[in-house]
Formats: C-alpha cells, structure tokens, sequence
C-alpha cells in the first residue's frame, strides 16, 4: 500500500469540514378547539436500539483483503489524537489572524470615519499602522499555512509509522497476497468478511491506548 493512499486517506479526515446541522420544520398549531377529557396514558413501550451488523468471519481461503484508511482514521486512538492536534493548532492560529483581522478593521474604520479630523501627524501614523498590520497579517496568514502544512506531514509521518507494520502483520497473519484500500480500489462490492478494518482499529488501540 502507497503512501499517498495513507495521505489521501487521512487528509480526508484531517482537512474535512464539520457537518451541516440539520433542524426540523417549525410545527404548525392546529385549529382551537374543545380539548378531551384528560386521561392517563399508558407509557410508550421503549424502542430497543438496533443491534449492531454482524461481520461475518474472514474467509480462510481468501488471499486478499480490503480496508478503509478513513473509518481506520476517525475510529482508531492514533487517528482521532491527530485529528485532535491538528484541529487544536488551526483553532489556535485561528485565533491570532482574527485578532490582527479586527486591529486592521478597526484603524481602517478610524481612518475612514476620523480621517479629516486627525492632525497631520497622526493621520500619518494612522496609515503607517494600517500598512503595517496588512504587511503582518499577509506574513501572518503564509506562515500559518506553512505551520498547518508541516504538522499535517509530520502527522502523516507518524501515522504511517506505526500503522503501516500493524496492518503488514495482520496481513501475513492471514497470509494475504494483496491488501486494497476500499475507498479507491474500484470495486462495486466487496464481502464484507474482507475488510480488516475493524480488526485493524482493534490491533492499533490495543498497542497505543496504552502510550496515549
């Protein structure tokens, strides 16, 4: 398995958005009129929450098998701590490129509401510091870019480390000749007893929930 389909697989979940919330339609009141006489209702039986799919045993005579990097990704420890990571530092840096985007609105706003009422001087240095904070904030937002990009590779890195030999072990346990990454293989079905990408999630958290 390449490295760039560990990196497209983790990019994915690294890089993805969070999901649009979904809301329901207002109720509408139905039309006044004489309520019933109150009586007691029975409570409503519970509803048992739906079993879990069985997947169905490997086949032992299989010599291939699939997984999903992504669901590998966003189930496993070692997935969600970098996801964890990498969403920490965007919300940190975030924070400091609004910070100088509000100082720049603000002394522009001051610029174009006060202008003709600043002296020479301080209309002068009002401009000097607009220049300024568009020139760092322009340093500022490459040099985030930057940031985020090395921490993303040196996430990739360490990801690919130690899952890589997890998933070779698992696959000479089985002796397999070829494992696919499910998300690009071009497959229109795969049986589900070939995806190791539970047993995969299981070996990785049992060897580093430990070292978390």
């Amino acid at each position: 398995m390449s490295r760039q389909t560990i990196i497209m697989a983790i990019l994915a979940v690294l890089v993805a958005g969070n999901a649009l919330a979904q809301t329901a339609p207002p109720a509408q009141n139905p039309p006044a009129q004489n309520p019933p006489p109150a009586t007691a209702k029975p409570p409503a039986p519970a509803v048992p929450a739906p079993a879990p799919p069985v997947q169905p045993p490997f086949p032992a005579e299989s010599k291939i098998g699939f997984v999903d990097l992504q669901s590998v990704v966003a189930q496993s420890i070692l997935g969600k701590s970098g996801s964890q990571q990498y969403e920490a530092v965007g919300k940190k840096l975030e924070g400091e490129l609004t910070g100088l985007q509000t100082k720049l609105k603000d002394a522009q706003t001051r610029q174009q509401t006060q202008g003709a009422l600043l002296s020479e001087v301080a209309a002068a240095t009002l401009a000097k510091d607009i220049d300024r904070l568009t020139r760092e904030l322009t340093f500022k937002q490459q040099e985030a870019q930057s940031e985020l990009q090395t921490l993303q590779q040196d996430l990739l890195g360490d990801f690919e480390k130690k899952v890589m030999p997890i998933l070779e072990s698992l696959a000479k346990e089985r002796s397999l000749h070829i494992v696919f990454n499910v998300e690009n293989s071009g497959a229109v079905y795969v049986f589900p007893g070939l995806n190791l990408s539970p047993e995969l999630v299981k070996r990785v958290d049992a060897q580093y929930s430990a070292k978390k």
